[in-house]
This record gives structure tokens, sequence and C-alpha cells, in this order.
């Protein structure tokens, strides 16, 4: 086989791994949703304990395992097709698919058999037994392969004189958080073990490495925006010099990260809040500069068949969609006080806006792999309805933190013994379907999308259609 093959193969693999995963992240959703939704509650035949593990399985599969097995695809394009390069080692870059799919089942085999108690830490919540942690031990293993194989990748490339485009850059810096990422966890069980404890708080294991991963999710999603409103326009939306000096940015208050472990105690508030300060001031800075800069450049110009804003067009409404929910997780952010349903708010719009730009770009993507979309009409629909849900389920959340619902939180727990937190909480609900239906529509459209038989000639047909002849 020769290495085009071998890396689009990878390429594809990789993608597939991110749609399955959200399979059953949104079966997970579902549960989740109805178990919050006044009425339908007390319809459901699950006890509360099987609830919490339907959440631990929806939040590790949506928000740390398709974030990453997508960017898995982002490392993979960037390091190979954006570099015109194949994989630097095949059989690295399978036996790192391999183990992240092995993991992803484990994972999602624990969730639905229900196999360990819930322990809801912030970030990365788990099941507690062996099978579930196998599985996040395999993935994070099959990531930091895929890791090495891309920086290899990007080191050859660059040793035969390739120039290092924006989208590299910000994966490679993206690849960087997620090694301090998987270092802060190592360091918060060393430190929590050499304090002669017995048991992990994994409270306090997952809470600094979970801030850097959604430091990553952040910096990928900016990267997919870059992507999109390059296939759109056929240029870069931002100056290599501006982009590169943002993304070094992210890098500068990442890098010092698992320096905080020895200045304070992980049981300490000093330890809390040091990732919450690196969240706040290095992430909002950079990330609002993009969206100014993006969404400046994007309204100066016109896009494919001369038009200005394309509505129609996944990929057009994917990226505004996108930064607007940021932007309104954002806001929803500084309006937070207590311990309230307003902080699920915040990150559900967060989390939201990643996976909107994510799903954008694979309706980009898929025509350049030689893979024709199954439904062209669902995916130009497709985007509102996510987003719409998103945006509801986000308002609800807030609405009824306003009245006071505690998070985390379900069934007569919530006290919904007011008109504001009724009304809140049933918002919440018809938001939560309406974005599981956008979920469930692109997943059958990316599942079809992905098991037609590719074409080649669909490639050259696309390279050929861009504007100014622009290519990945």
């Amino acid at each position: 086989m020769n290495p085009r093959a071998h890396t689009d193969r990878i390429i594809h693999g990789w993608l597939l791994l991110a749609v399955f995963s959200l399979v059953f992240a949104g079966v997970f959703a579902l549960l989740v949703a109805l178990a919050r939704t006044p009425v339908l509650e007390d319809m459901l035949p699950l006890g509360r304990g099987h609830i919490y593990v339907a959440l631990v399985g929806h939040v590790v599969l949506a928000v740390v395992i398709w974030f990453l097995a997508f960017q898995g695809f982002l490392w993979a394009h960037a390091s190979t097709v954006d570099m015109e390069r194949p994989v630097w080692s095949p059989a690295l870059g399978y036996a790192a698919l391999g183990l992240c799919a092995a993991g992803t089942g484990l994972v999602a085999v624990s969730a639905i058999f229900g196999l360990g108690q819930a322990e809801l830490a912030n970030y990365v919540p788990v099941l507690q037994t062996p099978v579930f942690y196998a599985g996040l031990v395999l993935f994070a293993v099959g990531v930091t392969a895929h890791l090495i194989n891309f920086a290899a990748s990007i080191i050859t490339a660059k040793s035969a004189g390739k120039t290092l485009p924006i989208a590299a850059f910000g994966m490679a810096v993206a690849g960087a958080g997620v090694f301090v990422a998987f270092l802060c966890f190592g360091l918060s069980a060393w430190f929590q073990f050499a304090t002669n404890k017995a048991f992990l708080d994994f409270e306090r294991l997952m809470w600094g490495g979970g801030h850097i991963l959604q430091a990553v999710n952040t910096i990928a999603m900016v990267t997919a925006w870059i992507y999109l409103a390059r296939i759109i326009y056929g240029a870069e939306p931002v100056g290599s010099a501006l982009a590169k000096g943002l993304y070094a940015s992210y890098l500068a208050f990442i890098l010092p990260a698992p320096l905080i472990y020895f200045m304070y105690d992980t049981s300490s508030q000093a330890y809390k809040d040091s990732f919450t300060f690196i969240m706040r001031w290095g992430l909002g800075p950079s990330t609002a500069v993009f969206i100014i800069a993006i969404a400046r450049w994007v309204i100066a110009r016109r896009g494919r068949g001369g038009r200005t804003r394309p509505w129609k067009d996944p990929g057009f409404s994917s990226l505004v969609l996108s930064m607007t929910v940021f932007v309104i997780g954002g806001v929803i952010a500084l309006l937070i006080r207590g311990v309230n349903t307003k902080i699920p708010a915040h990150y559900h719009c967060a989390i939201g806006a990643v996976t909107i730009a994510f799903m954008g770009l694979f309706y980009e993507i898929a025509p350049r792999l030689g893979r024709e979309l199954y439904s062209k009409r669902l995916a130009a629909i497709q985007p509102y309805l996510y987003s719409a849900g998103i945006l509801l389920f986000a308002a609800g959340l807030f609405l009824a933190g306003e009245h006071g619902v505690a998070r985390k939180t379900y069934g007569s727990a919530q006290n919904l013994n007011s008109l504001g937190r009724l009304v809140g909480m049933s918002i919440m609900g018809i938001g939560g379907l309406v974005a599981i239906s956008g979920g469930i529509t692109f997943v059958w459209n990316a599942l079809l999308t992905l098991t037609r038989p590719a074409r080649p000639a669909l490639i050259e047909a696309q390279g050929q259609a861009e504007p100014g002849g622009a290519a990945l």
C-alpha cells in the first residue's frame, strides 16, 4: 500500500471514531435531559444512580473522547495533507487509532452496563470500575502515540523545507497542551499518594488537567474556524504573524501549569483558583481577538459563488453560529453568582461552540477526502437545529439558576417549587431534545457519508472549485 493510502485510512479512521463516540454520547444525553425535564422525569423507570452513570458516560464521550478524537483527525490532517507529506509512521498511526478505539469501547460498555459507581468529578467524571479506568488509560496512551506521530511528521516536513501553516501551528500548540494536561493528571495523583491518601480524590485529580484539556478544545475550535474561513473564502482569515502570536499566547499560560502542583496543595482553594485564572486570562483575550479578526474578515469578503453571506452553506453557518454561541457562553460566565445551573449554562455554550465548529468542518472536509455528503439538505439544516437546541438549553439553565436551582441535581431533588424554576427547566428540557435531534441528524449524515466508497475524482473537483484555486 502506498504512503498516501495509509494516510487517508488513518484520517478516515479518526473521523469514524469521533462520530461513533457521539452515537453513545447522544444516547446518554437523552437520558440525562429527560431526567431533568418536568413531568418526563417522573416517567423514567431508572433510579437516580442510573442517571448519574448516564451523566458520566455522556460527559466523557462527548467532552473528552469526541473532542480528542476529532482533534486526532486535525492532527493527522494538519501534519500530512496540509504539509503535503505522508504520515511519518503508518504502523504507529494504526496502533494509536486502535488503542483509542479500544478505550472508547471500554468507556461505553462501562456506562451502558453501569459497571461502577458514578463519581461526578468536574471535567472528567468517572465510573469506579477497572474497566472504565482501563478505557481512559488506553485512550490516553493512544492519543500520546498519535501526538508522537504528529510531531515526527511535522519535524520531517520542516526538515524537507516545508513551511508550517497556521492550522498546523495551532494544532502543535494544542498537542503541547494535551501533554501538559496528562502531566497535570499525573502530578495530582503523585502528590495525593505522597500525602498517604488511601484513595484518590477524583475532583482534585481531574481539576487541573481538565482545565488544560478545555483550553486545548478552545485552541482546536479556533483552528476549525480558520479552516472553515479558508475553505469558504479561499484565503487565510488571520495573518500568519498575528495568528501564531495568539496561539503562542495560549501556550504561555498553559506551559507553566504543572508548576502549580509544586506551589499549592491540591486540596487548597489556591490550587483551584490558579487553574481558573489560566482559563479566564489564558483563553479569553486571545480567543476574543481571533473572533473579532475572523468576523471582520468574513464581513468584508464574498464566498463561493460571489455570496457575501452564504447562510445555506453548512461551513459558513457553523462558523458564525460557533463564534456566536461561544460569545454567549462567555457573557453567561460573567453573570455567574454562586453554585447553580448558570454554571452548566456557561459550559454547555462553550463546549457546544466547539462541537458546532467540528461538525461544520466535517461537512466541508469530507468531500475533500473523497466522501460525498449523504445529504446536503440535512447538512444545511443541522447546524441551525443543533445551535438552537444548545441556546435553548443554556437559556433554560440560566433562568433556573436565577431562581436557585442547584447544579448536578435530578428528579425531585431539583425542588421545582416555583414558576421560574419550572419554566427554566422546561425550556432546558425542550432545548436538550432539540440539540439531541440536531446531534442525531449529524451522526446519521456523517456515518452514511463515511461509510460510502471513496471517490478520488471528487477530491480533484473540490480543489478546482476552491475560490482562487486555494486548497487545504
